[in-house]
């Protein structure tokens, strides 16, 4: 049974924050943290293992910036195939039978032309490159997520539908005007989703920079605008930085709370972003059991 056969029956619990796990772990690498998956696999793995354990279906791996532009700017890119498919071999270790693991692409950190220097080919083979390696390692889907560009993010569908067919799921962030809701290029939900739909995406979704109580009116806009399966991961309330060092301050309870109002609003997947860990998750699995 796939994801999407899965979506069927039940809410689908994504995980929650990898990188503020990392960082609460004190072992963060002195570059990136995909080096980690190579560095202290060990550590990756009970990360990964944790979320399962707090009732995750599906959990992303650490190759969030392991596409090769992103790499480069680290002086990793010769890495690219052992730190992508590390990746995928370490949440595949911890996942149980009948859960899935998502092969996980984040934004490059470049501009497409006119704003940058990146033509739409080059963005295009950039996300292939990285795609190529996290389908072959046997990912049971692929997720592109904080797509600021909605340019950027048909560029990866492109690479990800050039290098195979695989389950894919599409995540961009909006941010909340007194207008709506816009990603940082302008674009609305409605636009966002249309383009989606006709690039022939298997899901979409939302993530980042909303807390959980924002993302509930952009739930209800993204549910209207799409018949595919919608995934929503809030973070965990407004940052708060102390000595230089951002905290959030929702509790796991609060964030289950508003779970249930954003599977009221049309949620099929719910899942945490930027502070959540798997407390949150484990308290919004145990709200949403049965609903």
């Amino acid at each position: 049974m796939n994801l999407l056969e899965k979506c069927k029956e039940k809410t689908i619990i994504f995980d929650g924050a990898l990188g503020t796990m990392l960082m609460e772990s004190g072992h963060v690498s002195t570059k990136s943290p995909i080096l980690l998956n190579l560095e202290q696999p060990e550590l990756v793995a009970d990360l990964h293992k944790q979320y399962y354990d707090a009732g995750s279906d599906v959990v992303i791996t650490n190759t969030f910036g392991g596409n090769p532009l992103k790499l480069a700017a680290e002086g990793l890119e010769q890495q690219l195939e052992p730190l992508n498919r590390a990746g995928v071999r370490l949440t595949q270790t911890a996942c149980p039978a009948g859960r899935f693991v998502a092969g996980d692409m984040g934004p490059c950190g470049k501009m497409l032309k006119p704003f940058g220097d990146v033509t739409l080919e080059d963005m295009q083979e950039n996300f292939f490159r990285q795609a190529n390696v996290l389908i072959d390692a046997g990912v049971d889907l692929i997720t592109i997520e904080t797509m600021y560009s909605l340019a950027e993010a048909l560029a990866a569908v492109s690479g990800v539908r050039k290098a195979g067919d695989v389950l894919l799921l599409v995540s961009i962030t909006f941010n909340q005007t007194q207008n709506g809701f816009y990603t940082m290029m302008g674009e609305d939900i409605a636009r966002c989703t249309s383009a989606l739909d006709d690039a022939g995406v298997d899901m979409i979704g939302a993530n980042c920079t909303l807390n959980s109580s924002a993302i509930i009116g952009l739930t209800t806009e993204l549910r209207a605008s799409t018949a595919k399966p919608v995934l929503i991961q809030p973070n965990a309330g407004q940052p708060v930085t102390r000595s230089g060092v951002s905290y959030y301050e929702q509790s796991p309870s609060e964030f289950a709370a508003d779970a249930i109002k954003i599977k009221d609003a049309g949620a099929d997947m719910i899942g945490g972003c930027c502070g959540t860990t798997p407390e949150f998750i484990s308290k919004v699995a145990a709200a949403l059991t049965g609903y």
